[in-house]
């Protein structure tokens, strides 16, 4: 046993072994160790080291503490009673090792010291009072104090005769456990919560929490003068403010400090307690501090003043302990300041002690100072390959300069106050931008090109946010400001070309290109030959950059004359308003045209075989305007309103006015024959061949002179080489979304052809996307939209406004006010059960192959998905028509038969469309077994016998012409109907109208109805919805309204095959 353990632990060690609480005692011959078991407080596992060194081991706190404990001195005097050293010897084993109680002893043995609360007892109400004390950490450093606390208690009806709290977590553990806390051998307080005022248990909860988890952190006490005391708990700073009001509210709260104690206390957030003052002392000026705290905790960021604590902020610390450290060092309690420190005092002494306490100065000391904000002035000039600079820092009539030969002195004897900080981070800049110091101030080498043009717009611009900047001449002139140097700007229009002429004020005119061409490239400046930077930044500039940018692909430069292509005219109109831009009288006349092309002043020919109408005599003049500028465009107007008229009295108008005509017309097959019973219907002096036949038919043909020759679009890709030997003036490209898509053949032999003079036809400029606009002006008017990258950036808005004068769009409703009214409605009809179950047949099977694809998956399949979606389609319209032994029926057919003899008995006309000429087949026979007699037309009907047709159904004969929807959906004129039916819906509604259009047009006298026919609970149902949609691309573009149309994706085909009104 050591001999430094205290006797009285000895003597606790012994009582335990006559208690009996050494329970254990087992030998470990490998380990050299006994180990044994102890019951104190609780059970504890008690390790006595075997070997001479005598390192033994306990769980309880006291022996984490002092490494001894009275459980390991019970174990060794243990071993002592039965006779055993506690040194294991080599033979250890065979001495029978010392018996461990028995389960039932343990057990006797433990609760025997654990006595059964007594629940009736009566609670005796107590008192408790609160003891805080600043507890010193650093001798030298009293600010380092932390506070602790500890406690007195008593009984509530004897408050004068308190106790101290000797172990603070004990007591505080004891109140949590609602167990009794004895102080000392008299007196035993039962720490029952019901025993304590509610603000006494709250502040002991809140209490508690701190004390456990400094438990945790392996504190058990404070340390007071060097000793653990346990009576102290440490006020956890985030706690503190807290636990001391609620404690100064109980008035039992006691604060010592040093020798002053405090019977309560007070907080104030925002008051400055301290107070210096300002005097003068013979010739110098005297800095005091009045006060000061009596106690500062730099860790709680508090300092107090007569029981009152004040909290200041990071800041404010910071400027106390400076001002504390720095006093330490001076003798006395003040500090002395000379005349010329006066600045520094004023200027960054009293500020900072301003935010601690109120600093008073004497009015004799205020008289002798002038406080005014500097002022600075900053000069800059070109020497000798540098720019050299000096600053001026003025205080109204003194100034200090970085030169001392430009320093104004005081007329009086009051000192100035110079702002020394600010004027240093004035200085600070030089250093930033390094320059080097000299005699009169600072100096850096003259810097050239882009480092040149940053000292002017970035450097000088710092420098003039902290004051007035002066440059010297030669310096001056080495930067051409952009708003003294204005380009000039002019537009003319020519004949070919846009000629845009430049011209800036000191720039010699063979530089005016390189600087077009710093503007093209964005540069923010241009370097002239001389070394002089010229500075774009300017909205003249700016704008000519933004023109120089959008047309970059089609420009052309020369001697400061930029040439762009004349379609770009409302562009570079809009893009240069508000400049200082002078347009041309001939420019201004193009665009007044452009936008009002219904002023255009031009005659109908004479010789014209038809009475145009207004919106017919407005198209003819919008073509006859963009043809005088060799513009193209695209005639929309809807399907039925005569664009093939408007088109033939502007060809017959050339023909009168220049003598001679030399025009291409490129149409479907299905109307090139159509061409030329209309040319020869309304101007018949105009001469025109069809272009048709074999290879050596159409050479023939096209030998032949004409002024008008008509060709199919197949045909042209066939026989470009021929047409590319004629001299054509005019090209006329008839239903023109044929050639939507620019990779084609067909679209890249048009654009290869050199024709000035192109126009298109169309009712449907755009079907499915934007790009298919891109297309056709690519084929009309090359270059006037950018590269297709670009296109794809621009918005549907900037399209429709580049395009607006060269799109010529009006619908049936606003212009045909005397046209017929045109009626739409849905029939549904339901499937019969056999094709029912084929239906959900095939929609199931196609609904599990599509869910487990991802969107890769499906894009590779997409051709398959679609066939998919095309065998649901034709089993709405008639199973049979890919089934051969399919017997079913079909719900459509039984509907649209009894409708189409409904039809015949009211004296209706009917146009019957549908995608699947097998349906129509199907449908000839089936009608012609119920009497109605019908015509045919498909994909292989030959242009003259459609022509043929179309006249004899007009004029009365048959009851239903059946129309396959893509050979008939365009061309036809068919007001002998006044009843479409659409069997089967199209993806693009656009391809719907034109079908409708064949019968509501000019020459209908009767009203139009519409009906689509739609399976109900099908594809057919989600494809209606869809068509909604894909109407809102052309609306948004063409027509200006606020939608916009997608094509058919993944998502809409997901969607369609998601139906589930259909019950299975």
């Amino acid at each position: 046993m050591k001999w430094s353990i205290p006797e009285k632990v000895i003597a606790r060690g012994r009582q335990y072994l006559q208690e009996g609480r050494v329970l254990s005692v087992v030998p470990d011959q490998e380990e050299k160790v006994w180990h044994a078991e102890v019951l104190g407080s609780e059970l504890y596992m008690v390790d006595l080291d075997g070997t001479a060194k005598e390192v033994d081991f306990c769980q309880c706190p006291y022996w984490e503490e002092n490494k001894y404990c009275k459980h390991t001195v019970a174990v060794e005097l243990y071993l002592r009673s039965k006779n055993l050293s506690r040194i294991i010897q080599a033979d250890q084993a065979m001495i029978e090792p010392v018996k461990r109680s028995s389960e039932g002893e343990i057990l006797s043995k433990g609760f025997s010291r654990l006595k059964i609360k007594n629940t009736a007892q009566r609670i005796q109400p107590l008192i408790v009072e609160y003891q805080v004390e600043a507890i010193e950490t650093n001798h030298y450093h009293p600010e380092l104090a932390i506070l602790g606390l500890y406690l007195r208690i008593g009984y509530l009806d004897n408050p004068k005769k308190t106790y101290i709290v000797k172990n603070i977590f004990d007591f505080l553990q004891s109140f949590t456990e609602n167990e009794n806390y004895t102080v000392n051998k008299q007196y035993q307080f039962q720490l029952d919560h019901r025993a304590f005022q509610s603000e006494d248990q709250e502040i002991l909860s809140q209490l508690a929490g701190c004390a456990q988890t400094q438990l945790l952190l392996g504190s058990s006490g404070m340390q007071v003068k060097g000793k653990l005391d346990k009576r102290f708990l440490l006020l956890p700073i985030e706690q503190a403010k807290s636990l001391l009001s609620k404690m100064n509210q109980t008035t039992r709260l006691q604060v010592q400090i040093n020798e002053l104690k405090f019977q309560g206390i007070q907080f104030s957030e925002n008051e400055k307690p301290l107070i210096f003052t300002v005097t003068k002392q013979n010739e110098s000026y005297r800095l005091v501090a009045q006060n000061d705290f009596d106690l500062f905790l730099t860790h709680y960021q508090w300092g107090m003043i007569q029981g009152t604590f004040y909290s200041l902020n990071k800041q404010q610390q910071a400027v106390y302990l400076t001002w504390k450290q720095l006093m330490r060092r001076f003798t006395e309690p003040e500090v002395l300041f000379e005349k010329k420190e006066l600045s520094s005092l004023f200027k960054e002494i009293i500020p900072l002690l301003s935010e601690v306490g109120e600093v008073e100065v004497a009015d004799e000391v205020k008289a002798e100072v002038t406080d005014i904000p500097v002022e600075f002035v900053f000069y800059f000039r070109k020497s000798k390959g540098k720019i050299q600079t000096r600053v001026d820092f003025v205080y109204d009539k003194v100034i200090f300069s970085t030169d001392a030969k430009h320093e104004v002195s005081a007329g009086d004897s009051s000192e100035v106050l110079r702002d020394k900080a600010q004027e240093q981070r004035v200085l600070d800049l030089f250093k930033m931008y390094r320059y080097r110091k000299n005699e009169t101030g600072y100096e850096r080498a003259l810097p050239s090109g882009e480092e040149l043009y940053a000292f002017f717009r970035t450097e000088l611009a710092v420098f003039r946010q902290f004051g007035e900047v002066r440059l010297g001449k030669k310096l001056r002139e080495l930067y051409l400001d952009a708003q003294r140097h204005q380009p000039k700007i002019e537009v003319e229009e020519t004949s070919s070309w846009l000629d845009i002429r430049f011209d800036v004020t000191g720039i010699n005119e063979h530089e005016i290109d390189q600087v077009l061409q710093s503007l093209l490239r964005n540069d923010a400046f241009y370097t002239l030959e001389n070394g002089q930077v010229l500075s774009f930044d300017s909205e003249e500039f700016q704008q000519t950059s933004q023109v120089l940018q959008q047309f970059r692909e089609s420009i052309r430069s020369d001697s400061g004359t930029i040439h762009l292509p004349k379609n770009q005219g409302l562009i570079i109109q809009d893009k240069l308003s508000g400049s200082n831009a002078t347009f041309s009288d001939s420019f201004q006349k193009m665009i007044q045209d452009l936008i009002q092309p219904e002023q255009y002043q031009v005659e109908l020919p004479e010789i014209l075989h038809a009475e145009l109408r207004d919106y017919q005599k407005q198209g003819f003049k919008w073509l006859k305007m963009l043809g005088n500028y060799q513009f193209g465009g695209i005639l929309a107007d809807e399907m039925g309103l005569g664009k093939t008229l408007q088109t033939i009295a502007y060809l017959l108008s050339e023909k009168e006015g220049k003598g001679n005509l030399s025009a291409l017309i490129v149409a479907p097959a299905s109307l090139i024959y159509n061409w030329q019973a209309e040319v020869k219907k309304f101007a018949p002096s105009l001469s025109i061949q069809v272009i048709n036949g074999n290879k050596k038919e159409r050479e023939e043909l096209l030998s032949l002179e004409a002024d008008i020759r008509v060709t199919s679009y197949a045909s042209l890709r066939q026989d470009l080489a021929d047409y590319q030997e004629k001299i054509i003036n005019y090209l006329i490209l008839d239903e023109a979304q044929m050639v939507k898509n620019s990779s084609t053949k067909t679209a890249q032999a048009l654009r290869e052809l050199s024709i000035p003079q192109r126009f298109a036809l169309s009712g449907t400029p755009i079907e499915n996307n934007l790009e298919e606009l891109w297309s056709l002006f690519a084929t009309i008017m090359p270059g006037f939209f950018p590269n297709k990258t670009r296109f794809r950036e621009l918005t549907p808005e900037e399209i429709a406004k580049m395009i607006r004068p060269f799109v010529l769009r009006r619908d049936k409703q606003t212009v045909l006010k005397d046209l017929p009214e045109k009626t739409e409605m849905n029939l549904y009809s339901a499937l019969t059960e056999e094709q029912k179950t084929v239906y959900l047949a095939y929609l199931r099977q196609m609904r599990e192959e599509i869910t487990s694809m991802d969107s890769e998956t499906f894009k590779k399949n997409r051709i398959g998905i679609l066939a998919g979606l095309t065998r649901l389609r034709q089993i709405c319209c008639d199973p049979r028509l890919f089934i051969d032994d399919y017997q079913g029926g079909s719900g459509k057919l039984e509907q649209v038969k009894d409708l189409l003899v409904a039809a015949k008995e009211n004296n209706r006309r009917v146009l019957l469309f549908s995608q699947f000429t097998g349906m129509l087949t199907i449908l000839q026979e089936e009608l012609a077994e119920l009497g109605l007699s019908t015509f045919y037309l498909r994909g292989s009907t030959k242009p003259q016998d459609r022509l043929t047709m179309v006249d004899a159904f007009n004029e009365g004969e048959r009851d239903v012409f059946l129309i396959s929807l893509k050979a008939g959906g365009t061309g036809l004129n068919l007001t002998g109907a006044d009843t479409v039916i659409l069997y089967d819906l199209w993806w693009n509604p656009a391809i719907e109208e034109q079908a409708a259009g064949r019968a509501h047009r000019i020459g209908q006298k009767n009203v139009v109805e519409v009906w689509r026919m739609i399976a109900e609970g099908t594809i057919e149902e989600r494809m209606d919805s869809l068509q909604q949609e894909k109407r809102e691309l052309f609306q948004k573009v063409i027509q200006g309204n606020e939608e916009q149309l997608t094509k058919l994706t993944e998502e809409d085909i997901r969607m369609i095959l998601s139906v589930g009104e259909l019950e299975e």
